[in-house]
């Protein structure tokens, strides 16, 4: 489908000019609250798994084995410094006509799931609704179209989250999945593209900040009570 192609591309270069214009507008801000505690997500997931690599990485109607509801969850706890920890599962499923390992006569079931430490650029850059990340992991995959039916992998990931409406936002990453026997270059890598919502969940800090305000600086005082003078 040359029109979702075409906004792939499309956002993804939006993306790299957004997080560019950021960091070069604020090289030295640093945000050293947390920006959330946990935050949870929903996401369409396409699967390319070609065995051809990086070739043609973007070809949406022979390659991208997706569904058409979301089909990947995750759930995913901040830490600190821009780290986080996030655990994920996909399913999807192999249909017969998409090229899978240089063959369009395969079909069958697709499942991931994947533990990965994040690490996100969010305190570099001045806006808050933006926040672009990077990780690495580990993951086991499922995949009954193909001989190597379970493969552990590791992952290497881009994505942003677009907040558009307070903790509720929208993620687009890319994953380039390793297969970690057969080969560095076999036929059981993969690339795996999501599309969905997230939604953070407030450290709860901003509260404790606010409390400690002028207007609370009261509660350190001491309060003096006057009695009332009785004469004589």
């Amino acid at each position: 489908m040359p029109m979702l192609r075409n906004l792939l591309q499309s956002l993804i270069l939006l993306v790299v000019l957004f997080v560019s214009n950021s960091v070069e507008a604020q090289p030295y801000v640093l945000r050293n609250q947390k920006p959330y505690s946990w935050m949870i997500g929903v996401s369409w997931t396409a699967v390319d798994d070609d065995g051809r690599g990086l070739c043609q990485a973007f070809d949406v109607a022979e390659t991208w084995n997706y569904e058409y509801f979301p089909t990947r969850i995750f759930v995913d706890k901040y830490l600190k410094y821009g780290l986080s920890v996030e655990f994920s599962a996909a399913y999807v499923t192999y249909r017969a006509g998409k090229l899978i390992n240089d063959s369009i006569n395969r079909s069958g079931i697709f499942l991931s799931m994947d533990l990965n430490c994040k690490y996100s650029f969010y305190p570099l850059i001045s806006q808050k609704w933006l926040d672009p990340y990077v990780s690495l992991g580990i993951g086991n995959t499922q995949r009954t179209a193909i001989p190597q039916v379970s493969t552990i992998t590791g992952n290497i990931a881009l994505g942003v989250n677009l907040f558009f409406y307070r903790g509720l936002g929208v993620q687009l990453q890319t994953s380039g999945k390793i297969a970690l026997s057969g080969g560095f270059f076999g036929e059981a890598n993969y690339i795996q593209h999501n599309l969905g919502l997230v939604y953070k969940f407030n450290s709860g800090s901003r509260g404790r900040e606010n409390f400690s305000n002028k207007r609370y600086k009261w509660t350190g005082k001491k309060v003096k009570y006057k009695g009332n003078k009785r004469g004589g």
